[in-house]
């Protein structure tokens, strides 16, 4: 499928996210959040699911832990317009609560991987538990975080979730290691 062509389907795919019914969250949500940035972005990043202000806005990582996501890509020299940022679910989750299993399915068979076989990234970064354990079949960040790891011909990075940080101050060193060896991988 010609460039062209990719980013008009990914468009028309943003578009039914915006009205989707498919699953219990659009009752609570006010925007759905289909994701931010370039079409042949060469990395992904995957969260678990919009917060508050994404909701209010539709875009992914405009939070608090989209701040902290923004520092640290500048602190590694990672320019957050060559990426394609998105999440498990589009549509947040009543109190931030963690998305079921049901969401997960519906919002990854409908639209996730589609758009990952669009974007075709050379690299996925998978922030928090949620996303590690649906693309990768991982119980915890811990067990696949500081590697790279191969599923179906894709290449995929585990981190933790930059809202990390706000229950634990200790953790947003972690997540600036997590985002450092991004940028050695992408050196190489």
């Amino acid at each position: 499928m010609a460039k062209a062509a990719k980013a008009l389907r990914l468009e028309a795919l943003a578009a039914q996210i915006r009205v989707c019914t498919k699953c219990p969250l659009c009752q609570s949500r006010t925007l759905a959040v289909p994701g931010d940035g370039k079409p042949s972005a060469r990395v992904m990043l995957i969260g678990e699911a919009p917060g508050r202000e994404e909701d209010e806005t539709g875009h992914p990582f405009v939070g608090a832990a989209g701040r902290f996501l923004d520092q640290v890509l500048e602190v590694t020299g990672i320019n957050r317009d060559d990426l394609f940022i998105t999440n498990i679910v589009k549509c947040r989750p009543p109190n931030n609560r963690t998305p079921r299993a049901g969401e997960v399915e519906t919002c990854t068979s409908n639209y996730l991987f589609e758009q990952i076989e669009l974007i075709n990234p050379a690299l996925i970064m998978l922030l928090g538990g949620v996303p590690a354990k649906k693309m990768l079949g991982v119980k915890s960040v811990n067990e696949a975080r500081g590697r790279m790891i191969e599923r179906v011909g894709r290449q995929y990075l585990v981190g933790y979730h930059p809202a990390v940080r706000f229950y634990r101050e200790d953790m947003g060193e972690k997540v600036e290691e997590d985002f450092g060896l991004l940028k050695r991988v992408l050196k190489k």
